[in-house]
């Protein structure tokens, strides 16, 4: 699977911010622009580059379906913890979650080391709730370079 131009415009310009700061980041991309295909691709590369797990987070059962099999249908590997999806796993370093169930089960998404995770990514980031906030200030406490990035067509 090959990306538009923007796409990977997008996923370049989010890789080098990510290489550089700790600030969050925030891509905005009209609706029906692939953001997707922008967070797989963007998930793909972060665990590829520095071996650590990946968390991508979003509001709804059917985006985090969405995202999980954009990501799947690269040929990689990933989970899925969400209850709304109907599946709560692991085993895989790239997992697409939803707020509350990952929430509830914090302690799991508070990995040091080589098993840590190096990036959060929140889908429709706009929405960005209380919740999603803990959850990073929570997994910071594990991780204090954790990387933040957020996707939204409604900046």
């Amino acid at each position: 699977m090959s990306l538009r131009l923007y796409q990977q415009a997008a996923v370049d310009a989010a890789v080098e911010w990510m290489r550089r700061s700790l600030a969050p980041a925030c891509i905005e991309a009209a609706t029906g622009a692939g953001k997707s295909h922008i967070i797989a691709e963007v998930a793909r590369l972060i665990h590829a580059q520095t071996g650590k797990r990946v968390l991508c987070l979003a509001p709804s059962a059917e985006l985090i379906v969405q995202n999980h099999g954009k990501y799947l249908a690269g040929g990689h590997r990933a989970s899925m913890y969400s209850a709304t999806a109907g599946a709560k796993e692991l085993r895989f370093s790239v997992v697409f979650g939803s707020p509350l169930t990952v929430k509830n089960r914090i302690s799991a998404f508070k990995r040091t080391g080589n098993d840590g995770y190096a990036l959060v990514v929140v889908d429709e980031c706009h929405g960005m709730t209380p919740t999603v906030q803990g959850i990073i200030e929570e997994m910071r406490t594990a991780n204090p370079n954790l990387r933040v990035l957020g996707l939204t067509a409604t900046p």
